[in-house]
Parts: structure tokens; C-alpha cells; sequence
């Protein structure tokens, strides 16, 4: 992954002609990018502070528009959460205490010191402007205060910086030759030195370019994949001087993971169900770098390219993911996908997945079409939302969110789903049991609250269906159909419930390939009809305490079909003669062993209740959900 950003980072900086010897070059790379991942960019409010000769006084607080191509004006990059940045400009939520840690305490530092060593004018030009910050404190804090009224009420986000003004010119952190010291000495220094310690080696191999280099240093660390910060979490035991051991990095590659950081938060960065992700891509040639300029356009024309009617989402159900773009590419590059969670303190990797060539990606989108195709799946309506309000329903289409739906959103399962996501990526086998009884689980815990399970049904067959069509339950079996029955089973092939039927099983041949699992499920059919009549009869269904919350084996449901049938008679509305005969016919088919788990049992009888709807009686029906 980290060779990979390198490679990211070094296209990026030859791309824009960064020169990497040159402190301008240095401020373009260590400067954070403000706005980041909100869709609004910041406002800037400005300390105005006028300077003649040592003499500083303050003018006033404005608000400016931010603009990226000043992003660099600002020398602003985040330092620590409990301390300073690397320049007084700060983000700004609550200004008194942010006044007091991001600004007043940044001018307290010891500026003689390493990695600062400044000379005596600097020192004063500090030190001066410190005493004009003081004077003024309670103005400068109340016109901010002011000022981030409007800004919060139109919940927009906000920077403190600075500008000095001298002889009628108008000066920016950046343009001032002792910050932008100060910023480089600092971002440099922060590569080997941290905690009161140096770690840093002379004439060492980098970890990552795995070239020998002058210097390589043990504090580079553009995510924090581990720490340093107690003693022992190091090699050399109790020495964090030592640390440089651990990831040893040299000052080219340390530039270029810093770029390559900055282009993946701008271009590559996405979420779904709550996990941030990005998409690493590899070019298989090294020249190759189309792929980087693909991510770029596709952020710049994202919007345009979303509205068209072809592009399809994975990932989640908003279209904002860069998956099928990339899947109309050739095998030129790997994608790397990298799920994680991220703090200031800490970057948690959750799972990361490796070469993901674009011919897999279009292989996950072929058999979503194939799956959203299926007429049974397209009668769910799934509601639609918008800043948490229901505006609508749709038709339902697959996508992760219905893996979440069942591993990451009722319980703390979401190691599940992000292991399951990872094998979809990477074509590994899933256990069909462990899926289904996961189904099962969440259908029998519905049921038992009196809550329809048509929704969790659905989704789960669709669930079944997409992994199986990816033969991540096993390779399919050549020919492998629905059974038919023995030709010494007489049925009528002409009537509507027994085309409404096979219409079910051919859409799903391998889901419906056994006698068993057809009875079972024309079994459940039979059921949510007596349920709809008696529904219709009492408005209540005493028969569902038979059911014993989907709890069935084979004895119990080869004892319910005589239990509905009697039912049915004692309402004087049994019209299901057909289905009842479809039903005994699969049941002699499969003989005394049904050969189905007790999940299975509970599957297909659930999914034939839910689908009840589709075997409508134009004598009388009351059945359905």
C-alpha cells in the first residue's frame, strides 16, 4: 500500500512541477488542503495587524473567501489536538479556547530552540507581535465571536490566519520569510523528531523506495498506523530514538507519501455505511498514469457523469462511488481498496484489499444488472430518502447495502460485512450456511415481533442469488436445473399457479433445483392464504402460533400442509386446489427426507409466504402480506 501511495505521490509531483529542493516546493506539499472533504469551502477570518518598523498594532478581524489556489497563503497544517499547529493559522470552532491553545500558545514556544534556532530579529518580530496579540486578546475574540455567528448559522466552517500589513502592502503568513521558515524548519523537523527525541540515521536503506539514502528518519508517518509515544512500542526495546528501525523512510519518499496522501483525500477518497475508503490505483506500468488523471475527472465531472443512465453504484446506494467508471477501463492497473477509520489520533485500517483488476469490477457490475433484472427482486419497493425524510419508494437493486442490511445494521456484526465485502472483491469462497443463517436469524426475529419480513425476504434471496452467480459458494454444477417429477405424478401443466410457479423456479433455477425446496415454499404460499383468510374472516391469525416462530424441520412441515388444508376446508375457502396439488406432488417427489437444514426450511417457507401475492385466485383471495 505505502509503495503504492509513493507511486502516487511522485506522479503528483512531477505532474505539477513541484520541485521538491526548493522551500516553495516544501510549503506546496506539507500545506494541508483546508476545505478537505466538506462541500463547502471555509471562510477565513483574518487578523489584520499593521507593522511599522518593531512596532505592531491591530486593525481588525475580516472575513475572506477562501480560494484554492490560495491554500498555501494560509501555512496552515494541523499539529496536534491538545497543542499547536505548525503555524497560528487555525480552524475554529469555539474561539476562546481555540484562541487560547491554537494562537496565544503558539507564540509561547521557544523559538531559540530546535528545530526553530532562531537569531535575534526574529526573536523580537515574535515577540512583538505576541504583545500587540495580548493587548488586543478580548477584541480580537469578540469580533471572531461575531463573526462566527453568520458563519455557524449557515453551518459553514471556518480558518484564523493572519495578515500583516507594511508600507500599504498586505502580506500572507506565506509570503513573510520568517513563517515560512518556521513552517519548513517544523514539517521538516517532524520527520525525526517528536516526543523530546531525534530519530534519525545516517547512510541507511529506506523501507520504501529500499534505496540507500544519506538520512533516513523514524517519524514519518502519514497515517498513523501504529505509535511511538510510550516506550517499548519500538524497536531497540526502551529507546524511541530507535524508532527509525520500525519504518525507516527517506526524505524523497517521506514528499512523496505526503503528496500521494494529499491526492487520495481529493480525488479518491469515498464512503459507504459509514466507513471511509479509499481506492488505491496501480498502473502496471510504471509510465502508465492515465489512471491517476481518470480519478481526477472523474471528481471534476463526477456529477455529470452520475446522471447518466448506465452508471451504476456498488458500494452503496448513493451514486457517489468511482467503482464503474473504473470498470469500463482496461486491465492497465490494480485497484486497491483501503477501508479504515481515522481520527487525529489514530488511522485504523479495517480491511485492506489488493489487485483488483478492472475486468473484476466489471464482473461484480455484469451479475448486479443480472440480479436487478429479476422481476420478484424489482416488485420490492424500497423507500427513498433525503436529509432523513422519506420522499419516496423505488424499486429495489442490489448493492452492499443489502450485505449491511444484514451483517452491519441491527447488531455489532460488521466485521462480517467487511469480510464479506472483501471476498466478494477478491473472488474468495463465503459459506452459504453462514449467510443464511443470518437471513434466518433476522426473518425469525421479525416474525416473532409481528413484523412483515416481506423487505428482509427479498433482500436476502437477492443476497443468495448475487453470491451465487459469483460462484463464491462453491462452483456451480455443469447443468445443474430444477428436477421435474416422475412421470407417475399427474399435473395439471396448464393451470395458472402452476405457470406462476415455474415462472418463480426458472428465474431461480438453482435456488428451486430440488423437490424439497419447491414444497417448502409452495408450502409457505399455501399458509400466508389461510393467513389472509383468516385475517379477512377475524382480523386475527391464530394460526401463525403454529408456525412456532419459524423454528420448522421436516416433521413439522410435512404436518402443517393436512393443518392448512383443514383450515382452509373449515372456512368453506379452500380455492387452492392446484397449488395443494403442486405442493403433495413436490413433497412424493422428494420422498421422506427432505434434505434441507433447518434454516433452509425456514428460508423457503418464509420467501413463499412474502411471495404469496404473485398466486392470485380470481375466484376469491385474501391472502397476500
Amino acid at each position: 500500500m505505502i509503495e503504492a501511495i509513493r507511486e502516487i505521490g511522485e506522479y503528483c509531483i512531477q505532474k505539477d512541477q513541484i520541485n521538491t529542493k526548493d522551500p516553495q516546493g516544501l510549503i506546496e506539499i506539507f500545506c494541508e488542503d483546508i476545505q478537505g472533504r466538506s462541500p463547502k469551502p471555509p471562510r477565513i477570518l483574518i487578523i489584520e495587524i499593521e507593522k511599522n518598523n518593531l512596532q505592531f498594532s491591530f486593525i481588525r478581524v475580516s472575513v475572506g473567501e477562501y480560494s484554492k489556489k490560495k491554500n498555501s497563503c494560509y501555512l496552515y497544517r494541523f499539529g496536534s489536538p491538545r497543542g499547536t499547529n505548525i503555524t497560528p493559522s487555525t480552524k475554529v470552532t469555539e474561539i476562546d479556547r481555540t484562541y487560547s491553545i491554537k494562537i496565544k500558545n503558539w507564540f509561547k514556544q521557544d523559538f531559540s530552540q530546535l528545530p526553530y534556532t532562531l537569531g535575534k530579529d526574529d526573536l523580537q518580530y515574535l515577540s512583538s507581535l505576541q504583545s500587540c496579540l495580548e493587548a488586543h486578546q478580548s477584541e480580537i475574540i469578540e469580533q471572531i465571536r461575531s463573526h462566527l455567528q453568520d458563519i455557524k448559522a449557515k453551518k459553514e466552517s471556518a480558518l484564523v490566519t493572519f495578515i500583516i500589513q507594511e508600507n500599504g502592502k498586505r502580506f500572507y503568513l506565506e509570503e513573510i520569510d520568517l513563517f515560512r521558515k518556521i513552517f519548513i524548519q517544523k514539517c521538516r523537523a517532524s520527520l525525526s523528531q517528536k516526543y523530546n527525541t531525534e530519530s534519525l540515521w545516517k547512510n541507511k536503506t529506506c523501507s520504501v523506495c529500499q534505496t540507500k539514502k544519506d538520512e533516513v528518519y523514524g517519524f514519518v508517518t502519514p497515517y498513523n498506523f501504529y505509535t511511538v509515544d510510550k516506550p517499548g512500542m519500538v524497536s531497540g526495546g526502551f529507546d524511541q530514538s530507535l524508532a527509525w528501525k520500525n519504518f525507516p523512510v527517506c526524505l524523497d519518499c517521506a514528499l512523496a507519501l505526503e503528496s500521494g496522501k494529499k491526492y487520495l483525500n481529493e480525488f479518491s477518497h469515498f464512503q459507504f455505511y459509514g466507513f471511509d475508503y479509499y481506492v488505491i490505483p496501480k498502473p502496471l506500468i510504471e509510465t502508465d498514469t492515465a489512471v491517476f488523471e481518470s480519478l481526477k475527472t472523474f471528481q471534476k465531472e463526477g456529477e455529470k457523469i452520475r446522471l447518466n443512465e448506465k452508471y451504476l453504484s456498488l458500494m452503496s446506494d448513493a451514486k457517489e462511488e468511482i467503482l464503474h467508471y473504473l470498470s469500463e477501463r482496461e486491465n492497465s492497473f490494480l485497484c486497491n481498496i483501503l477501508i479504515y477509520e481515522e481520527d487525529k489520533r489514530e488511522f485504523k485500517i479495517e480491511r485492506y484489499i489488493e489487485d483488483i483488476f478492472p475486468s473484476r469490477l466489471k464482473q461484480l457490475f455484469d451479475v448486479k444488472t443480472v440480479i436487478d433484472r429479476k422481476q420478484i427482486l424489482k416488485s420490492l419497493l424500497v423507500p427513498v430518502f433525503k436529509d432523513n425524510k422519506k420522499i419516496g419508494e423505488r424499486p429495489f437493486e442490489f448493492t452492499f447495502g443489502n450485505i449491511y442490511y444484514f451483517f452491519g445494521k441491527d447488531n455489532d456484526a460488521h466485521a462480517y460485512f467487511l469480510d464479506i465485502v472483501s471476498r466478494i472483491f477478491s473472488g474468495k469462497k463465503i459459506s452459504f450456511p453462514f449467510v443464511l443463517s443470518e437471513i434466518t436469524r433476522k426473518n425469525r426475529e421479525q416474525f416473532n415481533h409481528k413484523i412483515p419480513t416481506n423487505e428482509t425476504s427479498i433482500r436476502g434471496l437477492a443476497l443468495l442469488a448475487y453470491l451465487d452467480e459469483l460462484e463464491l459458494f462453491g462452483k456451480k454444477q455443469v447443468g445443474r436445473t430444477m428436477t421435474t417429477p416422475p412421470k407417475s405424478i399427474v399435473i395439471d401443466g396448464s393451470s395458472e399457479t402452476k405457470k406462476k410457479a415455474d415462472a418463480i423456479f426458472e428465474e431461480f433455477p438453482t435456488f428451486f433445483d430440488t423437490a424439497a425446496k419447491r414444497a417448502v415454499f409452495l408450502e409457505g404460499v399455501l399458509c400466508q392464504k389461510l393467513l389472509g383468510i383468516q385475517r379477512h374472516e377475524r382480523d386475527a391469525t391464530p394460526f401463525r402460533t403454529r408456525l412456532q416462530g419459524l423454528k420448522l424441520d421436516q416433521n413439522k412441515i410435512q404436518a402443517l400442509l393436512p393443518q392448512i388444508q383443514n383450515k382452509l376446508e373449515e372456512y368453506k375457502a379452500n380455492y387452492y386446489r392446484d397449488l395443494e396439488q403442486l405442493i403433495s406432488a413436490s413433497m412424493i417427489e422428494a420422498g421422506n427426507d427432505l434434505r434441507l437444514s433447518k434454516d433452509e426450511i425456514a428460508f423457503y417457507f418464509v420467501l413463499g409466504m412474502n411471495l404469496a401475492n404473485q398466486f392470485v385466485n380470481k375466484k376469491q383471495d385474501n391472502g397476500g402480506l
